[in-house]
């Protein structure tokens, strides 16, 4: 049985979709970043450093599992299961290396933009327009990709894509010029483990 604690962010929508993905048993805590849950003591017993996602598992050991970091959590999960990971380790370094492209890559850009431009006391919209264009740069590198696979990693469905899906879903109008990316997104949402899982957060 696992806990998941999460909030409507990409990390954590990373997390649920996959807990729905792979259809283990799970119940939702929801912390209310703009309250400053993740700040609060309960919750700084589970991540010290007081961000979200944690999964928590219950086994038969006597003291519960305990993983931090969305993509540590989707790669556990996969681990565990089996499931969304290739058979050979040269497809999954291929794996690695598009999941890891988009989580540091993409990902530290779209929060650095966002921070100076809706959380930095002083605004810095030059800086903050330098970032966009640099995701709409790795985007194009995604569309290219997407060109020639069905999906990130290949021809097969893998974390690589539940952990992009997310953020890219959160842009899908403003990414609609790149017509294999928005083909590979259209796919994405008909999946109803990716639905369930980009509700969770909000469940209870």
């Amino acid at each position: 049985m696992f806990e998941l604690y999460t909030f409507n962010t990409f990390n954590g929508q990373r997390a649920s979709i996959m807990l729905e993905e792979t259809g283990l048993p799970y119940t939702v805590h929801r912390v209310d970043l703009f309250k400053g849950e993740q700040h609060s003591p309960k919750f700084l017993k589970l991540n010290p450093s007081g961000r979200i996602p944690v999964l928590v598992e219950y086994d038969d050991e006597s003291k519960p599992f305990v993983l931090t970091q969305s993509v540590a959590i989707v790669q556990y999960l996969a681990e565990k299961t089996g499931l969304f990971l290739p058979r050979s380790v040269k497809e999954r370094a291929r794996l690695y290396e598009w999941m890891q492209f988009h989580a540091i890559d993409i990902g530290g850009t779209f929060f650095n933009a966002f921070y100076l431009q809706q959380l930095c006391a002083t605004q810095y919209p030059e800086a903050a327009g330098e970032l966009r264009d640099r995701i709409h740069r790795y985007y194009r590198h995604f569309d290219r990709r997407l060109a020639k696979h069905e999906f990130l990693a290949g021809g097969d469905y893998t974390i690589a894509d539940i952990i992009a899906v997310p953020a890219a879903l959160a842009q899908e109008e403003k990414l609609a010029e790149y017509q294999h990316l928005t083909r590979w997104l259209q796919q994405l949402k008909q999946r109803p483990a990716v639905q369930r899982g980009m509700a969770v957060p909000d469940r209870e």
